[in-house]
């Protein structure tokens, strides 16, 4: 038979059976479902909701957003399970050039023909490609490879790939990838070589080891910047086997690119030699720069476009080498980092997410967790800040540099510039990047006056003015949300998952990865975790000695340790960013922060733990532990986007929650359930619960000190009260505690987060979301901020 139970007297039935239980929606099913189970009737309870289970995630209406130190205000979301969608088809249609377009006159293109043939020549007389491809350092080296692999591209263009000077361009390709596959001393110097590190897990550069030198070459011994470096390989090999199949015969030419593949992004788990994904965070859906040495403000982010250029020579390797899963997952990266480029790094007039008079910039800069700063690690001129977005020149660029945006970074910024004043190969990185968008013709005029030699070190004249000549930006490449889901732009089902080992997870080959261990700048010594260990997540500071002191930035709050006590607590802060103005540009604002300002620490009673120390990692976070010799433990599972700031005690400890001043008041609300003020107004809400995540009951409490009146084996939670009417909804979901997240990628561009959670299974899990989620996951399910609706009940 078919009934409904009255909302009412499920919400009693559901107080009886489990009265830790407070919110309403769940209230109403789970009080029917024990019901029944009592008077032994068997039940199915169908909870209407936006997809197939009652887990997809939906908008939690009754609570505020929350301002994160940067990418701005945060939303609540309920559920366990995120859909997110973006259609990888425009960047799994980008070729290796630019279409010529059919405006193209024949006067024009026989410009490009000679200048091509002029730029060829240049490389070869005395033998200047070599110099390109073994610069001494990855990065330098990186952008000769690109430099040469497209002057290649071009002469097969418009020579075709028979002619002679393109096969000689080819080789000067393939010889230079032997020098870092399969050296001989005397015809490769100034090829950097590399390390398998063991204690993290990755590929870095001797030199930097051997010299114990942090900072040469942008710090790739420390794991900055790799997918800048070998971003500009992987694309170099790719276009080499396009030009030259044969290549793919060559096992040591096609282990050399896909270790540097497995490096930057190794797609799956399950390879035991590289982390997963080490640039690329799945929650913030761009990558990180910074590597294993601390830093206050957290990692960041400058050069977008040479981000984008590591994906997209992911998706071109795996059509190469018809590897189907690596290029439907490098082309879903790559369109859900341009659109995350598009809303928060290259800013629109209008910008959401910035303060306005930061908007007025139009680029970021340099991209921390909790500060944005207009300049870059180099200098602070307008065409650096500028053009460090723009470089190289290739197809995904147009992903992002949208004619809109360039029409406005160029009217009210870079128009104001002295070309002239600028160095030449600045210069021709504005022209490329910028004016080639707004007015092709005037930067194909001015870039035609360049020399071969004069522009940038990843570029030739010839692919300055063929780049120009092709009008980039009036193209129409699609938004990234705009195909269908469970659709996909080729033959492999939209459905199949694409995080798949590359190379099957080998080993890296000893001989052009010599394993060492004891990293001779930063070793993992706070870490249970063995390599591959995680070296650019949020929370990669606290694996190293003494990185605990350092914030980390698990938004939309920021945590530290402090040592000052005699035990270790976790600091927790949620403060207001700080904004600086330029002194050039008085009405725009140059810097805004974030300071780390505690509003309360979390720890124990008892004295003598240790900590603290990472004890497992994945792909959105971290558990990280203070212990005692006796097996007392604290477990804090620190994701992006929690709501709550979670420790589990065990083992015999008193929790312990105030700050180095005291708290202003500590009042009881209910069992489980306390009101926390610092003496700087900041509320929290404060919750005690047993190991299965019901309320504690009534007996326990804290002191005026913050000390709870027992040991505890159980969690505690605190969360940010942002305004009066988040209380109910933090109070109704602080049972459901998150403790890990499943990553999985659809060939169609589908990107599933499926949380893991501990506490009362019953509650929904509360989380916060960025702006961009919100977009992707609408087209994902275009009804997901409805919620769930209490359906009938089928008794």
């Amino acid at each position: 038979w078919i009934g409904v139970v009255p909302r009412r007297a499920a919400e009693i039935c559901a107080q009886h059976f489990n009265p830790g239980i407070r919110n309403p929606a769940v209230v109403a099913a789970t009080g029917a479902v024990k019901m029944a189970r009592a008077f032994g009737v068997s039940m199915l309870v169908a909870l209407l909701s936006l997809s197939d289970g009652a887990a997809a995630a939906y908008l939690a209406k009754g609570l505020s957003q929350m301002l994160a130190p940067t990418k701005g205000n945060m939303t609540a979301l309920l559920g366990e399970e995120w859909t997110l969608h973006v259609d990888p088809g425009p960047a799994l249609a980008l070729g290796f050039l630019p279409e010529e377009p059919t405006t193209l006159s024949p006067e024009r293109r026989a410009e490009l023909q000679a200048a091509v043939l002029q730029s060829h020549q240049h490389m070869k007389d005395f033998a200047r490609w070599r110099g390109a491809l073994l610069a001494g350092g990855f990065y330098t080296s990186g952008k000769g490879f690109q430099k040469v692999g497209t002057l290649c591209l071009l002469l097969e263009r418009f020579f075709s790939v028979d002619d002679e000077r393109t096969a000689e361009c080819i080789a000067w390709l393939e010889a230079g990838f032997k020098c870092y596959y399969d050296p001989v001393p005397d015809e490769c110097q100034g090829a950097p070589a590399s390390y398998y590190d063991g204690d993290w897990g990755g590929i870095v550069g001797r030199y930097g080891w051997d010299k114990h030198d942090g900072n040469s070459d942008y710090g790739n011994v420390d794991y900055n910047d790799h997918h800048y470096h070998y971003g500009y390989f992987i694309v170099s090999g790719a276009i080499l086997a396009h030009l030259r199949p044969s290549v793919l015969d060559n096992e040591l030419f096609t282990t050399y690119v896909n270790t540097l593949i497995r490096d930057t992004s190794n797609p799956s788990p399950a390879d035991s030699h590289f982390p997963q994904f080490r640039t690329f965070d799945w929650f913030d859906l761009h990558s990180w720069s910074h590597g294993i040495d601390p830093m206050y403000d957290g990692k960041d982010q400058e050069s977008t476009s040479e981000e984008l250029n590591l994906l997209y020579g992911l998706t071109l390797w795996g059509k190469v080498t018809s590897n189907r899963e690596l290029a439907h997952l490098g082309a879903t990266m790559l369109s859900l980092a341009a659109n995350t480029v598009k809303e928060f790094f290259l800013m629109k007039t209008g910008n959401p997410y910035h303060p306005e008079d930061f908007v007025k910039n139009h680029v970021t800069g340099i991209f921390l967790q909790g500060k944005v700063d207009y300049t870059t690690w180099f200098g602070g001129n307008p065409e650096h800040i500028h053009g460090i977005q723009m470089l190289p020149l290739s197809p995904a660029l147009e992903l992002t540099r949208t004619k809109e945006f360039c029409q406005q970074e160029w009217d009210d910024i870079l128009s104001h510039e002295d070309l002239g004043a600028m160095t030449k190969p600045w210069a021709s990185v504005i022209l490329t990047g910028s004016l080639a968008f707004v007015d092709p013709d005037q930067a194909y005029s001015k870039l035609f006056d360049f020399q071969e030699g004069e522009l940038d070190g990843g570029l030739t004249r010839a692919w300055a003015l063929y780049w120009t000549a092709t009008r980039p930006g009036e193209s129409v490449v699609g938004t990234p949300w705009a195909m269908e889901p469970d659709t996909a732009p080729s033959d492999l089902p939209g459905d199949t998952s694409v995080l798949r080992t590359v190379s099957s997870g080998a080993a890296p080959h000893e001989l052009m990865f010599p394993a060492k261990s004891g990293h001779p700048i930063r070793q993992p010594l706070q870490t249970k975790v063995s390599a591959p260990i995680a070296t650019n997540k949020f929370w990669a500071s606290w694996a190293v000695a003494d990185g605990g002191k350092f914030p980390i930035y698990p938004m939309p709050y920021m945590l530290n340790w402090d040592s000052s006590f005699d035990s270790p607590v976790l600091q927790v802060s949620h403060s207001t960013p700080r904004t600086s103005y330029s002194k050039a540009n008085p009405d725009r604002i140059k810097t805004y922060s974030s300071p780390f300002v505690a509003d309360l620490f979390m720890g124990a009673k008892e004295a003598g733990l240790a900590g603290p120390t990472v004890v497992s990692e994945g792909l959105f976070g971290a558990k990280v532990e203070v212990a005692g010799q006796t097996g007392a433990t604290i477990t804090f599972p620190v994701y992006s986007g929690m709501a709550y700031i979670s420790g589990k005690y065990s083992g015999g400890l008193t929790p312990w929650i105030s700050h180095h001043h005291g708290m202003a008041s500590i009042s009881k609300i209910a069992a489980g359930t306390w009101r926390f003020e610092n003496r700087r107004g900041a509320e929290y809400r404060v919750y005690a619960l047993t190991a299965d995540g019901a309320f504690v009951d009534d007996s326990v409490d804290f002191d005026s000190e913050g000390h709870l009146n027992q040991m505890l084996e159980g969690w505690v939670r605190v969360a940010l009260v942002n305004a009066a009417q988040d209380t109910d909804t933090l109070d109704a979901h602080a049972q459901a505690v998150p403790t890990d997240c499943e990553l999985d990628v659809l060939a169609d561009g589908t990107v599933q987060y499926k949380f893991k959670k501990d506490g009362a299974q019953e509650v929904p899990l509360l989380h916060w979301s960025f702006g961009h989620h919100l977009q992707l996951m609408s087209a994902a399910q275009a009804d997901f901020a409805e919620g769930p609706r209490l359906g009938p009940l089928l008794l």
